[in-house]
């Protein structure tokens, strides 16, 4: 016994050296190759630069002043990587590139202690090689560090849940202590929908548990515990924020937080179904692969802890998916801790396939090798579509896209190859399954899907990126050193990262009609998209330096004084 568990160890360590130096390699190289995204990324990336100028890490702020769509910890983390690293797309990424190998890292060590190192590997690889879950670790937004607060906070919740209230109060206690850490840490970073997400996920599994077991699994002194625990942690900024400032600061942070709830923000209105497509598509193959777990009951063959942890994944996935589709503002991301439960049900899955409790027919396998297919010849004939511009031209109507697609991008010539090879493992991978070689079959779906992601952020993703804003970001770069001002006619958070905007640079009351014909006393430019140039065209005083990239640029000199 000891000589097996001795081997079981060492195997774990030798997969999780693997999948860590693997998602290191993924995740971490060429994060600096594509400027930063508007919005989010240029958000929060700027909110971090911003704590560097002004030595304030208490409050978060764009272009220098208050900003209350989020709390600071993620941007700490930015903030933190810059100092190191200096102020840059890397730095800015890396916290999200670390979160992603500890990710990978955890899901492997906790579907190992729930079943084996092969559902482990399974859970770790459906997460590493389904799209949005694999691309957000390579972007600079809030939610795969928010969303790993909260998958730990349930997750040690669970753990507490396993343990008898009478023989073991010390180690609830401490799942229970971490759990409303992990909490406290979430609402630190994104908000308070963390302490939502997680309480109504617990309570409803506490019913359905009571329901079943005919007793409590967790106590209400625990749910005290736990949220005192969480605010407390939390406090630690928001508590302190609004001594300092006053009861004012946290009621304008939770009025934009109801509002984001109530209103569709920034056209972020979507159809009340949205999340449900993005989560089916997007986190392909995994979803593909998850509809079948979803539609079984419990295995016989599984404990009574693998069908608790089930149970919780199902409710987590029922109040995320519930709760932003009812939120009038859906943005991709919000819905993004299902990554957790949909890879996790994938992996049991494709576990329950290779122990022969379950069947993989045919028509899942043409499912998962139809879409794939899809996606594999979109991405072949997207850069052909680019490369050969000039044909596509003449059906282009719109003036703004056509300025757009005539954008100064090189290609290479062999970029429709990376959709061409998909292609390839698709087919290969469906030939597998059908073969029923499964382990080999299901792992080659995720690792070519993760690999073609990997290209096409490599040799893609730049020019899709040039096209959308090479142009003004280049334009700002070239303003670093220039006591100027800065407006776009459109909303962007480009300039103050990009042109790096010092304090009261160009405060955003000022009026645009003012700059273009006021007594301005240092040079002021103006940035319009094609369409919305025509009101800057208006004042004479305005000159065009260039138009290109479907972008107007226009600079007025300071008026000279008789």
């Amino acid at each position: 016994m000891t000589t097996t568990r001795t081997l079981s160890a060492a195997l774990t360590w030798r997969y999780s050296l693997i999948i860590g130096a693997v998602a290191f390699l993924f995740f971490v190289p060429f994060l600096g190759a594509v400027h930063l995204f508007d919005w989010d990324e240029i958000n929060f990336a700027e909110s971090a630069r911003e704590m560097l100028v002004t030595g304030n890490y208490a409050r978060v702020q764009i272009n220098f002043e208050p900003f209350w769509e989020k709390p600071p910890l993620f941007i700490w983390l930015q903030a933190l990587s810059m100092h190191v690293f200096g102020v840059s797309e890397f730095a800015a990424r890396l916290p999200n590139a670390l979160c992603g190998i500890i990710t990978l890292l955890l899901l492997f060590r906790i579907g190992t202690q729930l079943y084996d190192e092969r559902f482990g590997l399974f859970w770790s690889l459906s997460y590493f090689g389904s799209f949005l879950p694999h691309f957000y670790f390579k972007t600079a937004i809030i939610d795969p560090v928010f969303n790993l607060f909260i998958f730990l906070g349930v997750y040690y919740f669970f753990c507490a849940s396993q343990l008898s209230a009478d023989t073991h109060l010390s180690a609830r206690s401490q799942f229970i202590l971490r759990s409303g850490a992990c909490i406290g840490l979430g609402i630190m970073t994104k908000g308070p929908v963390a302490l939502l997400v997680s309480g109504l996920s617990g309570v409803i599994y506490a019913l359905i548990s009571f329901y079943r077991l005919r007793r409590w699994v967790l106590t209400l002194w625990d749910g005290i515990f736990f949220g005192v625990v969480a605010l407390l942690v939390s406090a630690l900024w928001y508590g302190v924020e609004t001594l300092r400032n006053g009861w004012w600061f946290l009621d304008s942070f939770i009025r934009y937080q109801i509002g984001l709830f109530r209103e569709p923000v920034a056209g972020h209105g979507q159809p009340f179904y949205y999340h449900v497509v993005v989560l089916l598509f997007g986190v392909f193959p995994a979803s593909f692969i998850a509809l079948g777990a979803f539609r079984r009951s419990a295995s016989l063959s599984d404990s009574k802890a693998q069908s608790a942890f089930a149970l919780l994944m199902a409710i987590v996935f029922g109040v995320v998916l519930t709760i932003f589709s009812i939120s009038t503002t859906k943005i991709a991301h919000y819905s993004s801790l299902c990554y957790f439960p949909i890879t996790f049900f994938a992996a049991r899955e494709i576990h329950r396939i290779l122990l022969g409790a379950v069947s993989w027919g045919k028509l899942a396998s043409l499912a998962c090798a139809g879409f794939g297919a899809l996606v594999a010849l979109l991405l072949t004939l997207f850069p052909l579509a680019l490369i050969y511009v000039e044909r596509i031209l003449p059906f282009v109507k719109d003036e703004l896209v056509r300025a757009v697609l005539q954008s100064p991008v090189e290609w290479r010539g062999y970029e429709w190859l990376i959709g061409a090879f998909y292609f390839l493992f698709v087919v290969l991978s469906t030939v597998l399954l059908w073969q029923k070689k499964f382990e080999l079959g299901f792992g080659m779906l995720f690792f070519s899907t993760a690999l073609t992601l990997h290209f096409f952020t490599l040799f893609i993703a730049p020019k899709v990126e040039a096209y959308i804003q090479a142009e003004p970001i280049a334009f700002y770069k070239s303003l670093q050193d220039e006591d100027c001002y800065i407006v776009t006619g459109y909303k962007s958070y480009a300039p103050y990262f990009y042109a790096r905007f010092r304090p009261q640079q160009c405060p955003s009351t000022l009026d645009h009609e003012w700059l273009a014909t006021g007594p301005i006393t240092k040079p002021a430019y103006f940035v319009a998209k094609l369409d919305g140039a025509a009101w800057y065209e208006q004042f004479p005083e305005l000159k065009v330096i260039k138009r290109s990239g479907g972008y107007v640029f226009f600079k007025r000199n300071v008026p000279h004084v008789p």
